[in-house]
């Protein structure tokens, strides 16, 4: 990949052999990046929810390319049950997405179950194995003024800011269990890097040996995004069980999102759960998941 700066300065200095010399340029300089191995990149997210499934296939892009990943399109998208002998094929639809409808009734995740996840590209097959986990129980969300703290008595001012909160209990039995919250205002998820919230039994690791039959969420799993709502808008909740494996996926992807400053660490490469078969010319990486989902949605009045 060639890419071309042009560099114009009034003045640019150069150090030979010991020596100054100050010039006037404007040159075109011809700088050649290596464009780095092609890969396969598979979002595979799967969960319980009554509405219809996406597997997502891209290939990677150049590092300065400002348009989305190329979708990968032809390829065989197959998911299966293990446990109850079933298959799901995906099939294309735009922009490197293969789905499987869902109905109201239906679903294609079970609490329990083992599953495979087949990706065939040219010829080769690449594979993932997951487990479904259970999901937690939400109680309720409520909203708090935000001018206190969120925890003070709501103002009745229509422009008053809330933050919404997330009752919610996990099993305890000394099985840790390992939950993605995502958050929504009006529909629309919370998606920034920053908005990653993830947690352990609904707290900061996991809780052994408790004296209760449930173990009641905190701070900060209960933040929901830490952003505000208006009066009206609606706030909704899902709680995804993720793997073990994924939970700490997601804290390697957030630090090396985070990753600068002056005690910034070598970046190092996110690991994937995607295995590629011997032999094939194009390695693939991301994450294959099937999640449990616990909703629940509010109006803030």
């Amino acid at each position: 990949m060639k890419k071309y700066f042009n560099i114009k300065a009034l003045t640019a200095c150069l150090l030979v052999l010991g020596s100054c010399f100050f010039v006037s340029c404007e040159d075109v300089i011809q700088i050649k990046l290596d464009e780095g191995s092609k890969l396969y990149v598979v979002d595979a997210f799967v969960n319980d929810l009554r509405s219809q499934q996406v597997i997502r296939l891209t290939t990677n892009d150049s590092y300065f390319s400002n348009r989305e990943a190329p979708p990968v399109t032809g390829a065989s998208v197959i998911l299966k049950d293990l446990t109850a002998n079933k298959q799901y094929n995906f099939t294309y639809s735009t922009n490197g997405n293969y789905v499987y409808p869902i109905t109201t009734a239906d679903t294609i995740a079970i609490v329990g179950h083992n599953y495979e996840l087949n990706v065939t590209i040219d010829g080769s097959t690449y594979t993932s194995f997951a487990t479904q986990k259970r999901t937690a129980i939400i109680d309720t969300i409520i909203a708090e003024d935000a001018s206190q703290g969120g925890f003070g008595p709501p103002s009745n001012s229509t422009d008053t800011s809330y933050a919404c909160l997330l009752l919610a209990r996990d099993k305890a039995d000394n099985n840790p269990d390992y939950y993605w919250v995502k958050t929504y205002r009006n529909d629309t998820l919370f998606k920034d890097p920053s908005d990653i919230n993830i947690c352990i039994d609904g707290t900061g690791g996991p809780v052994m040996d408790a004296p209760q039959e449930y173990i009641n969420f905190t701070p900060p799993a209960i933040f929901l995004g830490f952003k505000t709502f208006k009066k009206l808008n609606k706030c909704s909740v899902e709680i995804h069980s993720i793997s073990r494996e994924n939970y700490f996926f997601f804290i390697q992807a957030y630090n090396q999102i985070n990753n600068g400053g002056l005690f910034a660490t070598t970046p190092e490469n996110i690991k994937t759960n995607i295995t590629t078969p011997e032999g094939a010319k194009t390695k693939a990486i991301g994450r294959f998941n099937m999640a449990s989902v616990a909703t629940k949605s509010i109006v803030v009045k």
